[in-house]
C-alpha cells in the first residue's frame, strides 16, 4: 500500500493532540509510561496500516525550569520504498507540580529522562532493528537529524 496524501494527513492529525489532557497530579514515571505507551502503539498500528514499518523511537520527559517540564517523542517508520519518516511531537509546557516530588528532583538533576518506545507485537514491525544511526544516535544535537531519508 503506497503512502498517500490522505494517509499522511491522517497520521499528522493523529499526533497533533497526542499529549493533550493526559497528565494528572503526582505522576510518576510509570504513570506517564502507562498513559503514553498505548497511544504510541495505536500510532504504530495506524502507520502500519498505511504500509510503513516501525523502526524505533524515544519518549523524553524534559526539565524546562523550576516551574515547567514537557514531554516529547520521536518515532521512525520505513516505507515500502525503504525511505525513513520521522513522526514527532511535544507537549506544551506543563506545570512541574503535576509530577511526584521525587520525580521532580530526578528530572531537575538529569534534565532529560528518555524511554525507548517498543513496538507492540506485530508481524509488520522490525522488532529490534534500529533506524540509520544518524537518526537516533545523535540525541544531544537533533539539528543533525536528516528527516528526508
Amino acid at each position: 500500500m503506497a503512502i498517500t496524501k490522505e494517509s499522511l494527513a491522517m497520521a499528522v492529525e493523529t499526533v497533533k493532540d497526542f499529549f493533550k489532557d493526559i497528565l494528572r497530579p503526582n505522576m510518576e514515571l510509570e504513570d506517564i509510561k502507562q498513559i503514553t505507551f498505548p497511544r504510541f502503539h495505536e500510532l504504530i498500528k495506524t502507520h502500519e496500516k498505511s504500509g510503513q514499518t516501525y523502526g524505533g523511537g524515544k519518549l523524553y520527559v524534559k526539565f524546562i525550569d523550576d516551574e515547567h517540564f514537557k514531554l516529547e517523542f520521536e518515532m521512525y517508520f520505513r516505507d515500502e520504498e525503504e525511505r525513513w519518516h520521522k513522526v514527532a511531537n511535544e507537549s506544551e509546557l506543563r506545570d512541574i507540580k503535576l509530577l511526584e516530588d521525587s520525580l521532580i528532583k530526578t528530572l531537575k538533576s538529569l534534565k532529560t529522562i528518555e524511554f525507548s518506545i517498543e513496538a507492540p507485537t506485530s508481524e509488520k514491525n522490525l522488532g529490534n532493528v534500529t533506524p540509520p544511526p544518524v537518526l537516533l544516535d545523535d540525541v544531544e544535537d537533533r539539528t543533525k537529524i536528516d528527516e528526508t531519508k
